[in-house]
């Protein structure tokens, strides 16, 4: 029997022997399903036991069978709180004409499953969360589960994004808005909903007055639906989280919805990013901003607003008193741009983070930011990645580090700052007593400059996170990362992943871990690490009791190394992601589509996915005790870069809206 089957085995005897779990979830392991057997054993086991709380299903091949089974369960059980069946939006994305192959990443209940589900619905008076994202239950499917609320009067939360759903689907659900009291929560995002979907929408969130976050973001609303929400904020009074960015909307979308926040005083966050908004509806919204006194996050990145729209936008910061989080990245602001933002954050005493990454503002616009931090008070997070500093700009924000005591997280990725402008930077870290977050990936430092900020994490006790990534760091830089992390106490996370610490590299890492207490999470991928050094790192865990997440992805893991591991695993909390068999050729010789997809859902998920596992959700304690989980290598060969590359630029908008979910539906009783 495989490890996986053992585990959910496992789980489904302490189901029916009564054991208090409050939760219950399957690890979604892609292609490691648990079919059709696994469902019904799990189902049936749910219903013996009155203390689960909370069912994961995600990404387990569910299916219409499997959707008929948890339907007929929703029908009988008053415990259930949260049921989530998502499938893998990553992997439908990278399928293309690989349908089948697809399907064995995520659940596809598809039309049929979604009937059996919503007539359980109707019935279910506990349900409180219900996600259904990414499962091809198409428009018809998504109408059901709409008309199935009219009758519901639990559910508050409702996930149907990714499912194809239309204009049809928006008009029923509309319908339902205007008879439903309970729903607070709907993430309707990538969908097919277009103009006259997104007006029935709106219409009926007129006279609504429990919905408080929507998502409607990559729709396709266009100026049309967008002019339509717009007037629908003059008088909804609950909508707190508004989500429309990927829809096509350009300055005049943006000028109808600037008219009516300046009115509305109940919006808290509005995402309008990636959409075709130039400094024209920039100057609009910005003008709406020095009137309202409701909205704290505002995301424009991605749009077109340039140098001018970050002027006004930094105009309105001046006046606005309740603006929190402004997201700007992917706007070519520049140095005009960015000085203009500078002068406001000299006076602005409510903004805590500001996102101006890939702005290219380059070493002058580094230069008045860093102004702006020797005399702001409350700014805590700052993106400034892939602005191409180099050298002077690194300096500067170094200089404004030793003053600054505010800030807590600080992103320099992907600005070529090189190893020999590391030493400024290294030395402000030894200063600096506010910092927690220092993001350095793919800025060339090198052994030298792993050496430089280990010296300062042996005086910094502030910093809790620093990533390392694509550093060209090898032996001599990971012997003095080793060093540090003997003394240090205060790191909690390490990347050092797509470098080439190798065999004595991970040796003295190991090394370090048996000594260290303090940190949780270790990234190590494609590092060219050995067999050996592979082992030392396995039996250093044995000996650490803090680190609870290690990336080995890419190397060179035996057989032996992995049994090592999934022993370790078994024993203690750690989460470990190694290769598996899907890395090797051989073993899908003959079957060039699935070497493709698994090619493309790797790079991906690399470039899309934000962190890839919270703590929370690594550690699954109240299924199995350290449950055993695979995933594909990040980057299976060299030639994955340029791939990786082209996806690149849609990075920040999926972290951003996977950021924001997590705090969106309200809190449960």
């Amino acid at each position: 029997m495989c490890a996986r089957h053992e585990m959910v085995h496992e789980m489904i005897s302490r189901l029916n022997c009564g054991e208090h779990l409050s939760e219950v979830k399957m690890p979604d392991i892609p292609g490691c399903l648990i079919g059709k057997t696994g469902i019904a054993e799990v189902t049936n086991a749910i219903k013996t036991n009155p203390h689960v709380r909370y069912v994961d299903l995600s990404s387990n091949g569910v299916n219409e069978y499997g959707a008929t089974q948890i339907s007929q369960f929703l029908r009988v059980t008053n415990s259930l709180r949260s049921l989530s069946l998502d499938g893998d939006a990553f992997a439908r994305r990278v399928a293309f004409s690989y349908h089948a192959l697809c399907s064995c990443a995520d659940n596809s209940i598809k039309t049929a499953g979604a009937e059996e589900l919503s007539k359980a619905v109707e019935r279910n008076s506990n349900l409180h969360i219900l996600h259904l994202s990414c499962n091809r239950i198409e428009d018809a499917g998504c109408r059901r589960i709409a008309y199935a609320l009219r009758n519901n009067n639990s559910i508050h939360s409702l996930y149907l994004d990714n499912n194809n759903a239309g204009d049809e689907f928006g008009k029923e659900m509309g319908v339902t808005l205007t008879m439903n009291c309970t729903l607070r929560f709907l993430d309707l995002s990538d969908n097919d909903i277009r103009a006259t979907g997104a007006m029935a929408l709106a219409k009926a969130l007129q006279s609504n007055s429990v919905m408080t976050s929507l998502n409607i973001s990559r729709n396709n609303i266009a100026n049309e639906g967008a002019t339509e929400i717009a007037r629908m904020l003059l008088t909804n009074t609950s909508l707190q989280q508004l989500r429309m960015s990927w829809n096509t909307i350009n300055d005049g979308g943006a000028h109808e919805l600037a008219k009516v926040l300046s009115e509305n005083n109940t919006l808290r966050l509005f995402d309008i990013a990636d959409n075709r908004v130039s400094s024209v509806g920039a100057t609009a919204l910005a003008k709406a901003l020095q009137a309202n006194h409701s909205i704290a996050a505002l995301y424009l990145s991605g749009n077109g607003i340039a140098g001018p729209g970050a002027q006004e936008m930094a105009a309105a910061l001046h006046v606005n008193k309740s603006l929190q989080e402004l997201y700007l990245a992917w706007n070519c602001i520049v140095e005009h741009g960015a000085k203009a933002l500078a002068d406001a954050l000299c006076e602005n005493t409510t903004l805590t983070t500001l996102d101006v990454g890939a702005n290219g503002i380059g070493k002058e616009g580094a230069s008045h930011i860093a102004r702006a931090l020797t005399q702001n008070t409350t700014l805590k997070v700052l993106h400034l990645h892939g602005n191409v500093l180099k050298e002077e700009g690194p300096k500067q924000i170094a200089k404004a580090l030793q003053m600054n005591k505010v800030l807590e997280f600080l992103d320099l990725d992907g600005n070529e700052i090189g190893a020999n402008n590391i030493k400024e930077l290294a030395e402000s870290v030894k200063a600096n007593c506010s910092l927690q977050t220092l993001k350095l990936a793919r800025n060339k430092i090198n052994d030298i400059g792993a050496w430089e900020l280990a010296e300062a994490l042996k005086v910094n006790r502030s910093l809790t996170k620093l990533d390392l990534t694509r550093n060209n760091v090898e032996e001599s830089g990971a012997a003095g990362l080793s060093e540090c992390l003997v003394i240090n106490n205060s790191l909690r996370e390490l990347h050092l992943s797509y470098n080439k610490i190798k065999d004595s590299g991970a040796v003295q890492i190991a090394q370090a871990i048996v000594v260290n207490t303090t940190l949780h999470t270790l990234r190590l991928a494609d590092n060219e690490i050995p067999e050996t050094g592979a082992i030392k790192v396995a039996e250093s865990l044995e000996r650490n009791s803090t680190i609870h997440t290690l990336d080995l992805l890419g190397n060179t893991i035996s057989k032996k190394v992995e049994e090592s591991l999934d022993r370790i695993m078994r024993s203690t909390s750690a989460f470990v992601t190694i290769p598996t068999e899907f890395q090797d050729p051989g073993r899908v010789a003959g079957h060039d589509g699935m070497l493709v997809l698994l090619l493309l859902y790797a790079v991906l998920t690399n470039a899309l996915a934000p962190a890839p596992f919270p703590p929370s959700q690594v550690i699954e304690c109240s299924t199995v005790a350290a449950p055993r989980n695979f995933h594909l290598s990040a980057e299976y060969s060299k030639g994955c870069d340029s791939l990786s590359a082209e996806y690149s630029s849609t990075k920040e908008s999926k972290s951003r809206s996977l950021e924001l979910e997590a705090d969106s539906p309200p809190p449960e009783p």
